[in-house]
This record gives structure tokens, sequence and C-alpha cells, in this order.
């Protein structure tokens, strides 16, 4: 099996729970940390916005919310997408959702003000070619996605409290490889500088930047004009 595939199954499979195990993970704190995220993407002042990796679309309504013009949230597993759109029924913020692959936007050049992704860059199977599909549909990009915290105590007691929690969301989910996948894909995943790097030999914007959330665990990174 792909990658991409034991992606899809797998977020196919936690959808149901996808909320609720994300607040676990990270004791409500991914929710301050996406709050942050959409602040910074709002500074800009963006017109329209594409919110990829969605999810249960909680970072497109967030965005929605200062965005006067269209706002679309994709991804790849189509009981996501199920989910987003139940949440879109009742949501005070109009967001567009459908199933697309970030490695083939199905939009013209250009079509966003800034596209976004939260922890979901790491999962796709051609990081190059994802990065280039942003940067092609969109004028600015922005990405939240967990790394390495810079102190490598504090990195080796992270991850290592981390692996105490799998047994209880393989509890939860009934899935526990898909949190023994997050662990290990967090801690190899490129981040900071050498992340700067791939997105800047993938895309061609004038300004790149990463800041550190919580010491490293996670980065926000962007790229514009």
């Amino acid at each position: 099996m792909s990658k991409a595939d034991f992606v899809r199954v797998m977020f196919n499979d936690i959808s149901h729970k996808y909320d609720l195990l994300n607040d676990v993970l990270s004791v409500g704190t991914h929710r301050l940390w996406k709050r942050s995220f959409v602040k910074r993407i709002l500074a800009q002042r963006p017109g329209t916005a594409l919110d990829c990796a969605t999810g249960t679309g909680d970072i497109a309504f967030q965005l929605k919310a200062g965005i006067p013009g269209e706002v679309v949230g994709i991804d790849f597993s189509e009981k996501m997408i199920d989910h987003a759109l139940e949440r879109a029924k009742t949501a005070s913020q109009k967001v567009s959702f459908r199933v697309a692959d970030i490695m083939n936007l199905p939009f013209p050049d250009k079509a966003f003000d800034v596209s976004s992704i939260s922890f979901g860059i790491r999962n796709v199977e051609n990081l190059d070619k994802g990065l280039s599909e942003l940067g092609r549909v969109s004028k600015a990009v922005y990405i939240l996605e967990f790394g390495q915290p810079k102190s490598k105590l504090f990195s080796r007691l992270y991850f290592s409290l981390l692996r105490l929690y799998v047994p209880l969301f393989g509890l939860i989910s009934k899935r526990g490889d898909a949190y023994e996948y997050l662990i290990a894909s967090s801690e190899k995943f490129p981040s900071d500088q050498k992340f700067l790097e791939i997105f800047r030999r993938n895309t061609n914007f004038k300004t790149y930047g990463s800041i550190p959330v919580f010491g490293g665990i996670a980065y926000i990174y962007f790229a514009k004009d």
C-alpha cells in the first residue's frame, strides 16, 4: 500500500473521532495554535482562501469569518469531507468543501489570495509536488506543521510522552497505528530551516519565514510576495 493510500484509509477510519483525538493528543492546545495561525493569515487581508487537508473544516470556517470572498476546503479523505459538509449545514460561515488531492489541485493558477494547510503537509506522498501546487494556485502560502523542538532534552521528553499516549489513542480510535504513524512522521519530517529549503526549491515567492510554536513542537511557515 502506498503512503497516500495508507493515509487516506487511516483518516477515513478515524474521521468520526478526529476532533476528539486532536484534543486528547494536544490537551486542547492545537486549538490555540490554529487560532494563532489563522490570525496571521487574516492579518494579510486576503479576499479568497483555499484550505488544504481541511479535515472537518475548523480552519476553513475560522478563515471565512474574516474573509469576504470565497473560501474552499479540500481533503482527499472522502469521509473527512462528509463531516465538513455536515458542519457546513449549520455553520454561520459559508464554506465550500470538496474532495481533492493537494498534489493535483483542480484550480487555475493564482486562483486564491492565500492557501493554507495545518498538520497535513507531512502526510503528502510527494512533498515537492504538493508545495509546488500550493504555490501555483495561490499568491501566498501558510503552513502549520509539527516539528522537532530545538532543545534536544525537550525533544526527547516530548516524544517519549507522546509514545505513552499511543495505547489511549488506539482505544479511542481503534487505529493505534494511526498515531504511531503521527509520532514517527513528526520525528522525521524536516522542520524549520530544512523545511524552508524545500519550500523555496518548489515555489517562487519573494519572502519566506518560519515561526516556532511552543519551543518547536510545531512551526508556522509562510511564503508570500
